[in-house]
């Protein structure tokens, strides 16, 4: 067959801007298929050269990665798979590309244990069995290595049928840049190098969908043979690979029966609905034949399923009911400081936007735009959605998806993205327009060897790059357990040989040579962090996934860290903290409005001292600076929404915060180490008379006095600030009075505020004292925040302190002389 129909292309009207392009577009979608798709002698080299390079580029980072959580899973499964015909352990994924990877480790030597004859076997635990056949395997680099190699030789195929889809729809230059966009796009090289089903699954369902395409432009019984094999092949591997059927049973649809919506011409001829209903049902048959010879022609019962009969590949249920109960119960995840167990619907959107490269969403968001506007022409009805329906019903579908677990799940979705927007080679015919497209495909592939080997950790510029990126994504998007073997370069390279290590993984560190202190969530370590508010001295090897919370007993553990700029970032995705001693502490000082943040048992954890002195005090009016270096815990709104905390805290450090309710409240912590002590107010003149006498004559007759003044033989007056309004009134005034303890007082005491008349009598009363007096200690400073609402006016202001709830004032001394039982401070005035 020489030709292909001409009904397979119906272009959309063309606008004036595109009628220039008519004749290139024309020649790219010539019906001689013989005539754009033999590539010269300088195309097949830069073909083979894109695809041999996306080969060196896995390969090589693969000798730079350690191996990945997810590695001794697959690996295991599939080698239990093929050395003893029992597919009890395949878990989510089906098992024909897991076995592919595993296939070299037949011939490894020395060979790995038998699965059936270590724990776990009999309970079907893939975790355990794992832990006793790949983990342990000494030494791992060429186990690993072999096991990864079969995916690099996956991520060869789909970019030959990527470039072979875009051939065949648009000609040369089309199948050029797609895969340009394929060879150098930092995703699909990160999941090249690692025995993972992910790029596996991408080119199943990309070449499933390419056979289907080529078998519904020209219905032979050879396409539809190939197309039927690999349909069975792709649902071998992946449990996602359902999808082809309902999308392709819609397409056979639409090529039976001429809907008006798609303005579609005539059926081809010879073609009548029946032929495509023949073919349908022997391709499903022939798909289903092939995923049952997968399962080597099994034939039993399934225990999990309520009925107990045989069913020909019933080991083939068992992904898709390990799958629905890993949707129902959710996983651990994390978005732009989130931390979460079920599925939010824009994880997926958010995280394809921070990790696809500016180029391919520039190129989609042109195609998108040009077609609607009509300054692009439509390949035709049936490419289009033959093109589209899947990725996008696959894009629809993650919205809903209970695991939140990484980009990697859209993988799918970039070779059909590859092939649809390569159109746009067709209309890089000007100098400037080719100038411009070569420019950017060169700043694509160079930001992408600029990470080498780290692809996994690629992040754009909207995110800030692969250094910003763990602010708002980890787990495989960032930290997938592949920075062990730069690790140790590190340490060695630094003189470390003590550390501690937080990571999330059930492979062993030691078989890269790190003799490690477990930190949290490794199961030898303390289910929470040891003094997590202010961890011990040391060096400390943090994961970004664990650092943000993820599969940790407590979402903020890290929070420590995660407030400090890391000594160096191996790899992207671990980062190194060098814990300094500093002077130990000697209080902790809590705001117990409106609930006492921490009990004694979590300060003596937290903190690592069981002698450190607690002092509460109320900070919505009172605040305290005890003498010497420690920490405040506050709730954690109450900076935002209590002036007097927001204001007094501001010198001091946040060093943790815990924001959501768990075995504790919400709550901060700051530091307050090497602080010089706080400034009181400056001094004003005070008088200081007797109670009964009137601002005037005390102001004549009384004596005139600087802080700090003795008030008993408890206190120091400090001095006063006096601020114009208040939260309550615009008439009012913000008081605050300092003072000094000289000695615990031995009776409960108020602090007093008052405004006065001319006449002596009080036109507003603010007394209070947030600080119990039991918390008392010499050389401890307490700033009392008096709210005062008075009519516009001048007053005085009146100070002190009396025994409560006697209401004896307390005297002020000069030289052990009492002058008087109260301060007076001149010139407040109240404005409206």
């Amino acid at each position: 067959m020489s030709h292909y129909p001409t009904y397979w292309t119906v272009p959309l009207p063309q606008s004036r801007e595109f009628s220039s392009h008519k004749n290139t577009h024309q020649k790219a979608m010539s019906t001689n298929p013989h005539q754009r798709t033999q590539p010269n002698n300088t195309e097949w080299f830069l073909i083979l050269a894109l695809l041999l390079f996306l080969f060196a580029q896995a390969i090589l980072s693969a000798t730079h990665t350690s191996i990945t959580l997810d590695e001794p899973l697959h690996i295991t499964s599939g080698y239990a798979c093929l050395l003893t015909g029992d597919y009890r352990l395949v878990e989510e994924h089906p098992p024909l590309l897991k076995m592919f990877q595993a296939l070299p480790l037949l011939f490894l030597a020395p060979q790995l244990p038998d699965p059936r004859t270590v724990p776990g076997w009999e309970e079907d635990n893939l975790i355990t069995v794992a832990q006793h056949v790949v983990v342990p395997y000494r030494p791992i680099e060429p186990l690993v290595m072999a096991a990864r190699v079969p995916t690099m030789l996956v991520g060869v195929l789909l970019g030959t049928l990527v470039y072979r889809w875009a051939v065949d729809l648009l000609g040369r230059r089309a199948g050029m840049l797609a895969l340009t966009l394929y060879a150098f796009d930092p995703n699909i090289l990160a999941h090249a190098g690692v025995a993972a089903t992910d790029l596996g699954a991408a080119c199943a369902l990309f070449g499933a969908s390419y056979l289907f395409w080529r078998w519904l432009r020209l219905p032979t019984r050879r396409r539809m043979l190939t197309a039927a094999v690999g349909l069975g092949l792709a649902l071998g591997v992946k449990s996602t690979a359902l999808l082809l059927l309902p999308v392709f049973g819609l397409l056979i649809f639409l090529s039976i029966f001429s809907l008006p919506v798609f303005v579609l011409t005539s059926r081809p001829p010879n073609r009548p609905p029946r032929h495509y209903l023949r073919h349908a049902v022997a391709a499903l048959g022939i798909a289903l034949f092939v995923l049952w010879a997968i399962y080597r022609f099994e034939v039993r019962p399934l225990p999990e399923l309520p009925f107990q009969f045989p069913i020909p590949a019933a080991s083939h249920l068992l992904p898709l009911l390990k799958l629905r109960m890993h949707m129902r119960e959710g996983h651990a995840a994390f978005l732009m400081g989130r931390n979460y167990h079920h599925g939010v619907w824009y994880y997926f959107p958010v995280a394809f936007i921070l990790k696809t490269p500016p180029l391919t969403l520039a190129l989609l968001l042109l195609t998108v735009v040009g077609l609607l506007l009509r300054h692009l022409s439509s390949l035709g009805w049936r490419d289009e959605l033959a093109i589209l329906t899947l990725p996008v019903l696959y894009f629809a579908l993650s919205l809903t998806s209970g695991i939140n677990i990484g980009y990697r799940h859209l993988l799918p979705v970039l070779p059909f993205i590859f092939v649809w927007v390569s159109r746009l080679a067709l209309y890089a015919t000007a100098r400037l327009t080719r100038s411009t497209l070569l420019v950017a495909l060169s700043a694509y592939a160079t930001v992408t060897l600029t990470i080498f080997p780290w692809y996994l950790t690629y992040f754009n510029f909207i995110a800030g790059g692969p250094q910003g990126g763990y602010r708002y994504l980890v787990d495989s998007n960032l930290d997938w357990g592949q920075t062990w073997k730069a690790l140790r370069r590190y340490l060695d390279e630094q003189g470390i040989t003590e550390f501690g290590l937080s990571q999330y993984t059930i492979n062993d560190p030691h078989a890269y040579g790190l003799d490690y202190t477990p930190l949290p969530p490794w199961p030898d370590a303390p289910p929470v962090l040891p003094r997590r508010f202010d961890p011990a001295p040391g060096v400390y090897a943090i994961s970004t996934t664990t650092l943000q919370g993820v599969v940790v007993a407590e979402p903020e553990m890290f929070d420590y860290f995660r407030r400090r700029q890391p000594e160096a970032r191996v790899g992207n995705a671990m980062f190194i903290y060098r814990v300094e001693a500093h002077p130990r502490a000697s209080w902790v000082a809590q705001c117990t409005n409106p609930v006492i943040p921490l009990p004694p048992e979590a300060i003596a954890e937290g903190f690592g001292q069981d002698d450190v002195r607690r002092a509460d005090f109320d900070c919505r009016q009172s605040w305290l600076y005890p003498p010497g270096d420690g920490w405040y815990v506050l709730p954690y709104d109450a900076p935002d929404t209590l002036p007097p905390a927001a204001q007094h805290i501001t010198p001091a450090r946040l060093s943790f915060a815990q924001t959501r309710r768990g075995d504790l409240p919400p709550f901060r912590i700051y530091e307050w180490f090497g602080q010089s002590s706080p400034r009181p107010p400056s001094p004003r003149t005070v008088y200081a008379a007797p109670g009964d006498w009137p601002p005037a004559q005390a102001e004549t007759q009384g004596l005139s006095l600087t802080p700090p003044i003795a008030v008993g033989t408890t206190l120091e007056f400090l001095g006063v600030v006096v601020e114009q309004g208040t939260p309550a009134a615009e008439t009012g005034l913000s008081i605050q009075t300092w003072w000094r303890v000289i000695r615990p007082p031995t009776h409960p005491l108020s602090l007093m505020a008052h405004l006065l008349g001319a006449d002596g009598q009080p036109a507003a009363v603010g007394d209070g004292l947030g600080v119990p007096v039991e918390q008392w200690q010499p050389g401890d400073i307490i700033v009392q925040h008096h709210p005062l609402v008075a009519p516009p006016g001048d007053y005085w202001l009146q100070v002190g302190a009396y025994t409560w709830p006697d209401v004896v004032r307390l005297p002020i001394v000069v030289e052990r002389t009492e002058v008087g039982d109260r301060l007076l401070v001149g010139g407040i005035e109240v404005r409206p």
